[in-house]
């Protein structure tokens, strides 16, 4: 049955037999065999078929899907426990944005490594939007975003507030303008527009690039203040240059020591609010 379980989780990913047939190992047909077993074990229909490549979740799939991922995380967690027993070592993936992993995770780090020392940690980077699709669907365990993006399955911590600013040679006539879709992209872009300024662009799309090329005296961009050291000048905004950094997670934690490092986060936020 958990098979079957992996099947529709995947299929409502997806949206299409084929890609999960190929990410499974299966065939189409079984694919599709297991979803109408699924669909008459519960006597209702979790898939619109529009034709061979569009697959569109009914209501009752909406509803299945968040309940489904948490009894295949609860099992696995299980299983883990079961087989591994005293040795056991658990695995943390918390990711984070750009700014925040460049500035807040390598605070956080030595604390962490140090709390729990059971526990092997990565720390990937990518875009917030993606660390909340990524947390619903249990890819990635706690994240670090720069955007108030919400989700009614993810809990929300102000963990610190950043200010943007204008910061290199603030007399050149050159933009360090940051991947388009990113924050800081966005920021830029929508800076320059409503500005009608016309600069000549110098495209980046990796962060410390950026810091080099203002270090070396090249050009201007808004950037976090908390990127910035003495060598880097720089001047407040005449707009809205405060964006506030959240600790993000999913509204239950199974596994224990994961539950355990969520509190431990969410303790050490109010802390260093407390003492603001």
């Amino acid at each position: 049955m958990f098979q079957v379980l992996r099947t529709f989780l995947s299929v409502y990913e997806t949206h299409n037999f084929t890609r999960t047939a190929d990410s499974l190992f299966l065939s189409q047909p079984t694919v599709s065999a297991q979803i109408k077993k699924l669909e008459d074990h519960l006597n209702v229909s979790l898939f619109i078929r529009n034709g061979k490549q569009e697959i569109i979740p009914t209501k009752e799939a909406d509803f299945l899907y968040p309940r489904i991922l948490k009894i295949i995380e609860e099992w696995e967690d299980a299983m883990h426990h079961v087989n591994t027993q005293k040795n056991f070592r658990e695995k943390c993936i918390f990711a984070s944005s750009q700014t925040c992993g460049a500035y807040l995770i390598p605070k956080l780090v030595p604390i962490l490594v140090k709390e729990f020392p059971m526990i092997d940690f990565s720390f990937p980077i990518m875009s917030s939007e993606k660390i909340i699709q990524d947390l619903e669907k249990s890819k990635v365990d706690f994240g670090l975003i720069e955007t108030p993006e919400r989700s009614a399955q993810i809990d929300r911590f102000l963990i610190a507030e950043d200010e943007l600013v204008l910061a290199g040679d603030l007399s050149s006539n050159y933009w360090l303008l940051p991947e388009s879709g990113s924050p800081l992209g966005e920021i830029n872009e929508n800076y320059l527009k409503i500005r009608n300024l016309v600069p000549h662009l110098i495209r980046t799309n990796n962060h410390e690039m950026t810091l080099s090329l203002l270090k070396n005296g090249v050009g201007k961009t808004i950037i976090s203040k908390l990127a910035l050291d003495s060598s880097i000048p720089w001047r407040s905004l005449d707009m809205d240059n405060q964006r506030s950094l959240y600790f993000v997670t999913r509204q239950k934690v199974v596994s224990e020591e994961l539950a355990a490092v969520s509190t431990f986060i969410q303790v050490q936020i109010k802390k260093a609010n407390d003492q603001e």
